[in-house]
């Protein structure tokens, strides 16, 4: 019983997901097509010691320092997923915004066993943000970055940007049905069938301890969003079984309350969005970031 919901929790995790394969086309960020940056795709780029420190990189054609970068985040209850989940997404930011350079990271992910948790992932958003801009003039991009995740890699691109994005790089967000208070009690304490497990526990591996009302609030992007926090865009579908659609609600509240620049788009979906939701998601977040990404 337990394999099957296992399985049960994959496929509802990443029903928005159509995992495809990349092939690189170029590997020489300078080679050019009649004096232009040719279209140039780098796959599992190393930026740090581990297995999960890659990421894959996608450079437009005709490129240059005011190119715009998107960083993306993969879901998978922050103990499972990889980068590749989410290059379905990725096919669709390219053909909506052939102008923007995409980042789409693996990070480590939560294990009680190997001792990773919160800040360990936090530290591989840093991680991928500062080896991307110490490439810049290589790479021929920006340092101007917006982010977007889904399930818990919206929860993780939320709270990077509100809580840890020091230097301000960061100049929008995109949240895809991840949740934004872990500190709800009720939510913490059930146990949900499509996770095959009580929420509880896998908030805590992700965390990296139990049930604490403060320090659930301060990794929660509900608790530390402030008016000065980036432009944010939300989506999430009514029907949701693993994060309640009353978290992006509350989120979005939050956000009008502080007078932080949003919007807030529902969909009749679960955990996930069909072919048609997303060509709407990723035509509406690419509007929201074109704006915001001066």
């Amino acid at each position: 019983m337990k394999s099957g919901l296992n399985l049960l929790l994959i496929a509802f995790i990443f029903l928005f997901v159509s995992a495809t394969t990349s092939c690189t086309k170029e590997s020489d960020q300078g080679s050019q097509n009649n004096g232009t940056l040719r279209d140039t795709t780098i796959l599992n780029v190393s930026y740090g010691l581990d297995t999960y420190n890659v990421y894959d990189l996608y450079l437009p054609e005709g490129r240059d320092s005011n190119t715009p970068v998107v960083l993306i985040i993969h879901g998978g209850a922050w103990k499972a997923g990889q980068k590749e989940d989410m290059n379905s997404y990725i096919k669709q930011l390219r053909n909506s915004w052939p102008e923007a350079a995409v980042v789409n990271m693996n990070y480590r992910l939560a294990s009680n066993a190997k001792n990773i948790h919160h800040n360990d992932m936090m530290q591989d958003i840093k991680s991928v943000i500062d080896h991307v801009l110490s490439n810049k003039e290589k790479y021929q991009i920006s340092s101007k970055f917006g982010v977007a995740g889904a399930s818990a890699g919206g929860h993780l691109a939320m709270i990077y940007a509100y809580k840890y994005d020091i230097t301000k790089n960061i100049q929008c967000v995109g949240n895809f049905f991840g949740p934004s208070n872990l500190a709800d009690w009720s939510w913490y304490n059930s146990n949900n069938l499509f996770l095959g497990a009580n929420v509880g526990d896998v908030l805590s591996e992700y965390v990296g301890q139990p049930w604490e009302s403060t320090l659930y609030q301060g990794v929660s992007p509900y608790w530390t969003v402030t008016a000065s926090s980036q432009p944010t865009i939300i989506f999430h579908g009514t029907l949701d079984p693993i994060v309640p659609v009353q978290q992006s609600q509350l989120l979005k509240n939050k956000l009008n309350s502080l007078n932080v620049p949003n919007e807030y788009h529902e969909y009749l979906a679960f955990h996930g969005f069909d072919a048609t939701q997303t060509t709407d998601v990723i035509a509406k977040m690419v509007a929201f970031f074109k704006k915001h990404m001066k």
